[in-house]
């Protein structure tokens, strides 16, 4: 799957606003926004902490979507 539609998945999951999301993976809001469009990829310390909040929360996705 990518990258922008798990942000998407996991927001949906949790009930979070980009905002939300994005205090708690310590980025801004604009970062999260722009991961959903597509248009950047997070930075390895951001997909970092986005891994450890799926698995937190016991969210998976199969990688080879």
């Amino acid at each position: 799957m990518v990258f922008s539609k798990m942000v998407e998945e996991v927001r949906g999951k949790l009930q979070l606003t980009q905002k939300e999301l994005a205090e708690i993976l310590g980025v801004g809001y604009h970062t999260v926004n722009r991961w959903e469009k597509g248009h950047h990829e997070p930075t390895f310390l951001a997909r970092r902490k986005f891994d450890d909040l799926c698995k937190k929360y016991g969210i998976e996705f199969d990688r080879d979507d």
